[in-house]
């Protein structure tokens, strides 16, 4: 049986306090709605409107016959959007999306999905800035960005569902400049990676001195040792070091495969390396000399596991050794990516092009090219990596560990 086209509708023009109303029926709907317009004294005259009234009924009549066509961008956001994304895109995306819902834009967004425009995504993005911008507080302007792509990727989505027609209403839409970061982004320097290093080059138990005492964590200072090796000589992100198996080290290269976030295992990476695919990065002989250290006889499953057999924690590595035992040297602790952006600046400081730089740390900004370096093990990505291990033995900071006193 074919499903019966509802006849297209005119919609009904009139005034009210100060503003231009069209009242027209929603599909299976009992009572008529009403849209508001446009405002008497922006449109004084009512043949001036009624140009307004077309575009606006063209627009409900074309989606008129799909479902949920009237529904509201709370509704569809929240009962048709999310449930759709959850479980095929990534959880710290739907996580991401989310977040921004959640602080920011919902209790600002009003109406429906199919009547949405330009400007409304304007003022909405306005609103936001008027409510978080102070003296001296503001958002940062890649939370404003995200807001946006939040949107943005609810309406695209909406578009295929025929929900929405015409073109994505947040293109074009101004993003606030915000502060420049919502944090600082911090690099370890070479030094400061040697030192690290040097902090736990010993055989013996870790012990952490606490207000309740001296405790010895379960980790060995070797592993402490090849987590940061990874980090600052092979420039993975935190997700991509915890997600590291030991069939993904063939001797000169690591290949990248996949991440852990939290404690979820996804199968593929940032930059969407996966099994079939990997990314890769060279080994350089000091990290060589790290990994070997604490490689078991029999090497299988995760280079960094926990001891219940899933992924390290790092955060929590960070939180209850390395932290206190950079603190307790006079150290600061930057974060996990900071090892990342330590060696992008230790290589720019060796005088290697950022290209070059890119195709190391796998970043998408240059695409398809991007990708085929990564792919290929370039011989100025090899070379670059050479530079460095001879910048590190020159400075001797990668030996084979020594016994030293108790860490504390």
């Amino acid at each position: 049986m074919k499903t019966q086209r509802r006849s297209n509708q005119e919609g009904s023009l009139y005034k009210d306090h100060g503003a231009w109303y069209v009242r027209y029926r929603e599909h299976g709907a009992k009572n008529p709605v009403a849209h508001r317009l446009a405002s008497t004294e922006d449109y004084p005259k009512r043949s001036e409107v009624i140009p307004l009234k077309k575009e606006f009924m063209e627009g409900v009549n074309r989606t008129a016959n799909v479902p949920n066509a009237g529904t509201t961008i709370v509704d569809f956001f929240e009962n048709v959007y999310l449930p759709a994304i959850t479980g095929r895109l990534k959880r710290s995306t739907v996580k991401g999306y989310k977040d921004s819902w959640r602080c920011h834009i919902k209790d600002r967004a009003n109406g429906r999905v199919r009547d949405f425009r330009t400007v409304d995504g304007e003022s909405l993005m306005t609103e936001i800035e008027t409510a978080n911008k102070t003296e001296t507080e503001d958002l940062a302007h890649g939370t404003y960005q995200h807001i946006k792509v939040t949107l943005s990727a609810m309406f695209t989505f909406a578009k295929r569902k025929g929900i929405y027609d015409g073109v994505n209403p947040m293109t074009g839409v101004h993003i606030p400049k915000g502060k420049k970061h919502g944090r600082k982004r911090l690099a370890y320097t070479l030094e400061e990676v040697e030192k690290h290093l040097e902090l736990f080059s010993g055989k013996q138990p870790i012990v952490i001195s606490t207000e309740d005492g001296p405790y010895t964590p379960e980790i060995s200072q070797g592993v402490v040792r090849a987590v940061i090796g990874v980090a600052a000589f092979a420039g993975l992100r935190e997700g991509e070091i915890r997600g590291q198996w030991w069939e993904d080290d063939d001797g000169d290269i690591l290949n990248i495969r996949r991440s852990v976030w939290r404690t979820y295992l996804n199968d593929e990476t940032k930059t969407h390396e996966d099994e079939d695919d990997p990314g890769v990065v060279p080994i350089i002989e000091p990290l060589r000399v790290l990994l070997d250290a604490v490689k078991p006889e029999t090497a299988s499953g995760w280079i960094f596991p926990n001891t219940i057999g899933g992924a390290l924690d790092l955060d929590n590595l960070a939180d209850r050794i390395i932290k206190p035992v950079l603190r307790a040297n006079g150290l600061q602790w930057k974060g996990w990516q900071a090892y990342r952006r330590g060696l992008a600046t230790n290589l720019k400081r060796l005088g290697i092009p950022d290209t070059v730089i890119q195709a190391i740390l796998r970043h998408t900004d240059v695409g398809t090219t991007q990708r085929f370096y990564i792919k290929t093990v370039r011989e100025d990505v090899k070379d670059a990596m050479k530079q460095l291990e001879r910048e590190i033995h020159r400075a001797a900071v990668v030996q084979q560990p020594e016994p030293t006193g108790l860490v504390n």
